[in-house]
C-alpha cells in the first residue's frame, strides 16, 4: 500500500525529484562524454552512482501516492536508469575496452525526453526497443542476490539519507513523514527491532550531527547484512555521504543579487548625504563617517559573497559541446579532436545561459564550414583528425572566449564575391571585406543543412554578444583556421566605474573598458590634419571630444584648448582599441565607485550604452560603453 501525505508535501516531493533528476541527467552526460577522453574507474563510479540516484528517488516516488498522471513516467525513469546503471556495470572490470557507449548517451537521451514528458503531464516516449537493445548487450558479471524486500528497503533508506543531506533546512514532522517509506519497508522485512537504531540517525540529522549520523549509518548497515546473510557486502552502494552544499532556485539569487543591488543604490544615498552633512556638524559627519564605513565594507563582502554563489565554471557549458561535435563529426567523415583549456573560469549562470546559442552556432559552424573531411584534410598534408579548441580566461575584468579550428579558415575572395552579389562595397582590404560575415543574411554556403548554411547566424551572434555588453572578433588564414575572440563581462548586475562630468551631464564608464585616467597640461595636446593628438607614455596617441561626439558636433583644435579646466589640467581617460592606445576628452572627474546596472527601454537601447543606474540622490546617469561610442 502506498503512504498517504498531503497535497503541499507531494507537490515539494515532485518539485525535488524534477531538480534531481535533472541535476543527475547532467552529470552522467558530462561524466561519460570525460569518460570518453579518460576511460578511469573512478568516472564510471561517477556515472553508476548518477544512475543509481535516479533510480532510487524515482523509487522512492512511486513509494507514495502521486497524481496518476505522474507513474508512467516515473516507472519509465526508473526502469531506464536501472537498465543503465547495469549496463555500466561491465565498464567496472575493463574500462578501456569499452567500445560501444552510444548506449548510453541514447538512454540520457531518453531519460531527457522522459523528464519532459513528467513535466508536462504527458504520454512519454515507448521505452521496449531500447530496454531490448542495451539487455542484449549486457554480459554483466553476477552478483550476491539480495532478498528482494530488501533491495526495496535499501533504495527507500537511500534516498531517504540523500535528503537528509540538507537536514537543516527541514522540519522535524516534514522529516519524519519522509521517513515514513522507510521505516515501512523494514518493517516488511520482519526487521522491528532495528527501527529504533534508524529512528538515531534521523534524530543526529535532525540535530546538524553529521558524524554521529554517518556512524550509526554504518552500524545500521552492517547489523542489517549480517541478519540477512550477507557478507562483504560493499556499503558503498547504499550508504550516502552528507555534503556541506544545499540546493537553491536561481531565481532566488537573483532576488538576493537584486536586493543587494539596491542595498549599493541606498549606500550610494548615505555617502551622498554624508558630503551634505559636513556642512551641518563636524562631530555629527565624523559619527556618521564611522557608522558609513562599516556600512560599505559589509555591502561590498554581502555583495562578493552573493556574487560568488551566482559564478558557475564555464566548463559546465563547454564539456557538452564534445558530444554535439561527436555526433555531427560522424554524420560528415570527419573525425575531430576537441579540447577545452581554462574550464575552471567562473562566469555568472545568466551570463552562461545567454552563451549558449552564439557558442553553438560557432561550434556548428567550425564542424560544418571550418573542418575539412578526412581525404581533403590528408590531400593538404594536415592530420587526417581536426581540432577545435576552446581557450578561456581572465583579461582586464573581462572573460575571453576563444573559439579555434584548425580549418579551412574564411577564404576573403568568397566574401568579395558574394559581396559583389548583394552589391555591397568590394574596394577593400582582406582584413575589411571578411567583417560581411556580420551582415544579416550574408552567406557563401551554397547548400542549405540542418547545422548551418541558412544565411542567418553570424549577425544573431553578434548581437547575442553585444546585449551581454560584449564584443566578437576573429583571425583567420587560409587553410590554415580561424579564431573566434568572445569578449564578456562575467556578470550583468553591478559594475566597477568612474563618473564624470560632460558638459552639465553625469556619465559613467566601466573600469572593465579603461587603461587609465590621466590629467594632462594643454601644451601636450597637437593639431596634425585637423586631428588632435596628446603626449602619452612618449607616444602621440588620437583624443576623442566627448562633448562633440554626443552633440554630434566636430570642435575644432583651437576651441578645444580654449575651454576651461580645473587647475589648467585637461581630463582624459585611456582606452585600448584593438591594440592601440587612444584617449578621450572629458570635463571633469566625479567619483569612483560601484553602481547597479538598470536597463534601458527598448528604444533607448544603443550599441554604445551600457545601461543606466539611480544615484543616493535619485538622478538617473547613463553608463556608457567608450569603444562603442568610438566606433559609432
Amino acid at each position: 500500500m502506498k503512504m498517504q501525505f498531503d497535497k503541499d508535501f507531494i507537490k515539494g516531493v515532485l518539485k525535488d525529484f524534477k531538480e534531481e533528476l535533472s541535476e543527475n541527467i547532467n552529470f552522467a552526460e558530462n561524466s561519460i562524454i570525460e569518460f570518453e577522453n579518460n576511460p578511469a574507474p573512478e568516472i564510471i563510479n561517477s556515472l553508476m552512482r548518477a544512475f543509481h540516484s535516479i533510480k532510487g528517488v524515482s523509487r522512492l516516488l512511486l513509494s507514495m501516492d502521486i497524481p496518476e498522471d505522474y507513474v508512467e513516467n516515473a516507472q519509465k525513469i526508473e526502469k531506464i536508469s536501472h537498465s543503465l546503471e547495469d549496463y555500466v556495470l561491465m565498464f567496472e572490470k575493463n574500462p578501456k575496452g569499452v567500445k560501444n557507449i552510444d548506449k548510453i548517451y541514447e538512454g540520457i537521451d531518453i531519460l531527457k525526453s522522459l523528464l519532459k514528458s513528467f513535466e508536462n503531464k504527458e504520454k512519454s516516449i515507448d521505452i521496449k526497443p531500447f530496454l531490448k537493445r542495451i539487455k542484449s548487450k549486457n554480459k554483466i558479471y553476477e552478483k550476491e542476490e539480495i532478498d528482494g524486500k530488501l533491495k526495496v528497503f535499501l533504495n527507500i533508506s537511500s534516498q531517504l539519507f540523500e535528503y537528509l543531506e540538507k537536514a537543516e533546512k527541514y522540519e522535524e514532522s516534514q522529516l519524519k513523514r519522509m521517513s515514513f517509506p522507510a521505516i515501512n519497508a523494514l518493517k516488511r522485512l520482519g526487521k522491528e527491532d532495528l527501527t529504533q537504531s534508524f529512528q538515531k540517525i534521523i534524530d543526529f540529522a535532525l540535530k546538524g550531527d553529521r558524524d554521529s549520523a554517518k556512524k550509526n549509518i554504518d552500524e545500521f548497515y552492517k547489523k542489517l547484512f549480517i541478519k540477512n546473510g550477507i557478507e562483504n557486502k560493499p556499503e558503498l552502494q547504499y550508504k550516502p555521504e552528507f555534503s556541506n552544499t544545499i540546493r537553491i532556485d536561481v531565481k532566488k539569487l537573483n532576488n538576493i543579487m537584486n536586493l543587494v543591488g539596491e542595498l549599493i543604490t541606498l549606500k550610494n544615498s548615505s555617502s551622498f548625504l554624508l558630503k551634505e552633512l559636513l556642512d551641518v556638524s563636524s562631530s555629527l559627519y565624523k559619527e556618521y563617517k564611522k557608522i558609513f564605513s562599516n556600512l560599505e565594507k559589509i555591502t561590498t563582502d554581502l555583495q562578493d559573497q552573493i556574487r560568488k554563489l551566482k559564478m558557475v565554471p564555464i566548463k559546465e557549458l563547454l564539456y557538452k559541446y564534445k558530444r554535439l561535435i561527436r555526433e555531427l563529426s560522424k554524420n560528415q567523415n570527419k573525425e575531430i579532436n576537441y579540447e577545452i583549456s581554462g574550464g575552471e573560469i567562473e562566469i555568472d549562470r545568466l551570463v552562461l545561459e545567454r552563451l549558449v546559442d552564439p557558442l553553438t552556432h560557432l561550434i556548428r559552424n567550425a564542424v560544418d564550414h571550418g573542418i575539412e573531411t578526412i581525404d581533403e584534410r590528408v590531400k593538404l598534408g594536415k592530420n587526417k583528425e581536426g581540432l577545435i579548441k576552446i581557450n578561456t580566461y581572465y583579461e582586464s575584468g573581462y572573460v575571453l572566449i576563444e573559439i579555434i579550428d584548425d580549418g579551412k579558415g574564411i577564404d576573403p575572395e568568397k566574401i568579395r564575391k558574394k559581396a559583389k552579389e548583394k552589391g555591397f562595397n568590394t574596394n577593400l582590404s582582406d582584413d575589411e571585406i571578411i567583417q560581411y560575415i556580420f551582415e544579416p543574411g550574408f552567406s557563401t554556403s551554397e547548400t542549405i543543412n540542418e547545422i548551418s548554411g541558412r544565411g542567418v547566424g553570424m549577425d544573431v551572434v553578434k548581437n547575442n554578444i553585444e546585449e551581454l555588453n560584449g564584443s566578437i572578433s576573429f583571425e583567420t588564414k587560409l587553410n590554415q583556421g580561424t579564431k573566434f575572440i568572445l569578449k564578456i563581462p562575467s556578470s550583468l548586475s553591478i559594475i566597477d566605474g568612474i563618473m564624470f562630468y560632460c558638459g552639465k551631464e553625469k556619465y559613467i564608464f566601466p573600469f572593465e573598458e579603461i587603461e587609465q585616467v590621466i590629467k594632462l597640461e594643454k601644451n601636450k595636446l597637437h593639431n596634425y590634419s585637423n586631428t588632435v593628438f596628446a603626449e602619452y607614455n612618449s607616444e602621440l596617441i588620437p583624443v576623442y571630444d566627448l562633448k562633440g561626439i554626443l552633440e554630434n558636433k566636430m570642435y575644432n583644435f583651437e576651441e578645444i584648448i580654449q575651454r576651461e579646466y580645473e587647475y589648467d589640467l585637461m581630463p582624459m581617460i585611456i582606452i585600448n582599441y584593438n591594440g592601440d592606445n587612444l584617449a578621450i576628452l572629458i570635463d571633469k572627474f566625479i567619483e569612483e565607485n560601484e553602481f547597479l546596472i538598470k536597463p534601458l527601454p527598448e528604444y533607448l537601447k544603443q550599441n554604445f550604452i551600457f545601461g543606466s543606474t539611480i544615484l543616493g540622490n535619485g538622478e538617473v546617469v547613463l553608463i556608457l560603453r567608450p569603444i562603442g561610442l568610438i566606433i559609432q
